[in-house]
């Protein structure tokens, strides 16, 4: 608003300027009488715009925050399987890596894992060169991963590389990233705990002031922070902390408040 009140004056006043210079009638007192009203004009929107500014000043800007402590509730087990094929026996490795994933994905039914949670991605496959960039083997890769809420038995099986080892199979990668299926409601409710902080702030400043506190006028929310507990990790885009089970979550809402 106060922005364009200042715009306005400045309008007024150039058009007030123009008008002297370019206007047909040369009439002093006409003139000098449209070059006062103009100026009149301007000075009163200037001074509209510096009551504006004011009043916009008067307010109270507080920092409200809220942290809790959470559990994970899903898991996802990421892992590549690797295996190794010479140049003549191409084919015969893609068979074997399919026997492999086959076996694996009953491997882990058999261990209780349902069927709809285990994804498979396609083989990949990449050359491998001596130092002369003769080719002397296939690299064959296959993505895995298991969503599951059973986060204990997920834990057990990726800590225990036996099924792999039998098999002589590499694994080129293997993590778990640990979740949460009810996030959003987690971050709404975080946001509500931190606009009573921020009101609670603004009370307690007002307060010892001893100035009476008004409606928000407006709030910011944050970006949400997900650490591990503790952790002073931060980002200005947010961050995700995905390789614990325990996690915190925090959130910092800006709000301005009018004074009365």
């Amino acid at each position: 608003m106060t922005q364009y009140l200042l715009w306005a004056a400045a309008l007024v006043t150039m058009a007030g300027i123009a008008w002297i210079v370019f206007g047909k009638d040369k009439s002093s007192t006409r003139t000098w009488g449209i070059a006062g009203l103009s100026f009149i004009i301007g000075l009163t929107l200037l001074g509209a715009f510096l009551v504006q500014s004011r009043q916009t000043e008067n307010g109270l800007r507080v920092v409200g925050y809220a942290s809790k402590l959470f559990e994970s509730d899903l898991v996802k087990w990421n892992l590549t399987v690797q295996r190794t094929a010479s140049p003549d026996a191409l084919k015969e490795g893609y068979n074997r890596m399919s026997t492999d994933i086959n076996a694996f994905k009953a491997y882990l039914v058999g261990k209780g894992i349902a069927e709809k949670d285990i994804n498979i991605q396609p083989i990949t496959s990449f050359q491998m060169n001596d130092n002369y960039g003769n080719l002397t083997n296939y690299s064959l890769n296959q993505n895995v991963f298991v969503l599951s809420s059973d986060i204990k038995k997920i834990e057990e099986l990726a800590l225990n590389p036996e099924f792999f080892a039998d098999r002589g199979l590499l694994l080129q990668n293997s993590n778990l990233a640990y979740l949460y299926s009810k996030l959003p409601e987690l971050k709404k409710q975080l946001l509500s705990e931190a606009t009573k902080d921020a009101v609670d702030r603004a009370k307690e400043i007002s307060s010892s002031a001893k100035t009476g506190l008004g409606k928000m006028k407006e709030a910011k929310a944050g970006v949400f922070q997900i650490t591990e507990p503790y952790s002073t990790d931060v980002a200005d885009y947010g961050y995700y902390n995905t390789s614990t089970r325990s996690k915190s979550i925090s959130v910092t809402l800006t709000a301005v408040f009018k004074l009365k």
